[in-house]
């Protein structure tokens, strides 16, 4: 079973809460609430601070990681450099902290370019290099109110669960990962503005001219995704959630096996069928979801399994992220499978001596 890794926006309850109770001393609000937090049993500390009420709620312990997303304030890092402490102190969970640029409240412009442009990218980097090795929980629980609906966004294009508790409730609600796909192909005509438009305007007819697409198309199209302000244009927020999203499938590569080939070939197999769901395994975020675990357990094998749903295709594969690189090993049947998964053919040494004889997909 994976740990979790649980990404947090934090505010300042914990210290509201201490300044309310009058603990403050003259050494300072870091010490009054590092000592708080020390000396405070799970009772008060829950009852503090918003963040560690709904992370202790959910369980997090040993082995997990739990990264807190502060805002640009110096209160606002105090906060989540004790919160750090506490995790890892009262959990043994891997805790840490980051600053995102722009995350305040006394400036609404940087807020809206800066703030969430910083938090939303930050989030996603997260989310890109722990996918594969943790159970990725948005917790929304506590921070700014107006980042929740782009942390909700980011969750549903993701496929993430997302997870908070309502002010001081003891129940936990659960938004489970939402099935939708997005039609992502449509945002590489931003490929050739993207590095200007991604972080700061450019003209429209500069826009028009460089992607090569008319306004009506571009309004038909991509409007949906784009500001547009005297004559000038930028990304909106959700719009650089989503181009993110589009890398994640830009540039991958399918590589099937000798053995995938002669089976196909065979006239034993869906042909069709399969190289559909081939064609659906180039999105990482697809995969992660379809992926068979039970098998690994029961199984002596280290290839991941693919399970496309309440069917009886199972497909095994390896990945290599570093080259965007996913490899076809095998594929089987449902009965036919369970009666190979420990004899110690589906493991990537194996196939790994002939990889120069797995040919690339192509749909």
């Amino acid at each position: 079973m994976k740990h979790s890794l649980y990404i947090c926006p934090s505010g300042i309850s914990a210290l509201e809460y201490i300044r309310k109770e009058e603990m403050l001393t003259s050494a300072g609000p870091a010490k009054a609430l590092e000592d708080f937090f020390l000396h405070s049993d799970d009772a008060s500390v829950m009852k503090a601070s918003a963040e560690a009420n709904s992370l202790l709620r959910m369980g997090v312990k040993k082995g997990d990681k739990v990264v807190f997303l502060c805002s640009d304030t110096e209160e606002g890092v105090l906060v989540a450099s004790a919160l750090t402490r506490l995790l890892r102190n009262r959990a043994g969970c891997d805790a840490s902290f980051k600053r995102i640029k722009g995350l305040q409240t006394r400036d609404r412009k940087s807020f809206e370019r800066e703030g969430i442009t910083n938090l939303t990218e930050t989030v996603i980097d997260e989310v890109e290099a722990n996918r594969w090795q943790y159970r990725i929980i948005l917790n929304i629980t506590a921070g700014y109110k107006a980042t929740v609906p782009y942390m909700t966004f980011i969750g549903m294009i993701f496929h993430l669960p997302i997870r908070y508790i309502f002010e001081r409730s003891e129940s936990i609600i659960e938004l489970p990962p939402i099935p939708i796909d997005f039609d992502l192909e449509r945002l590489k005509r931003l490929d050739p503005v993207i590095d200007r438009i991604s972080s700061d305007y450019i003209s429209v007819d500069e826009f028009l001219e460089e992607t090569g697409i008319s306004y009506k198309d571009m309004e038909r199209d991509i409007g949906d995704i784009l500001i547009e302000e005297d004559g000038l244009l930028t990304l909106r927020p959700t719009g650089r959630i989503l181009y993110r999203r589009y890398l994640q499938i830009k540039g991958n590569r399918l590589f099937i096996s000798p053995t995938v080939t002669k089976k196909l070939d065979s006239g034993s197999y869906d042909r069709k069928l399969f190289e559909r769901l081939f064609a659906k395994m180039r999105d990482p975020v697809h995969l992660q979801s379809k992926l068979h675990p039970e098998v690994k357990r029961k199984g002596k094998l280290d290839l991941d399994c693919y399970k496309a749903g309440s069917t009886n295709e199972r497909i095994f594969f390896h990945v290599k992220e570093k080259e965007k690189a996913i490899y076809i090993c095998d594929i089987y049947m449902h009965d036919e499978y369970e009666m190979v998964i420990n004899d110690g053919t589906l493991l990537w040494e194996r196939f790994q001596r002939n990889e120069h004889a797995f040919r690339e997909y192509t749909p």
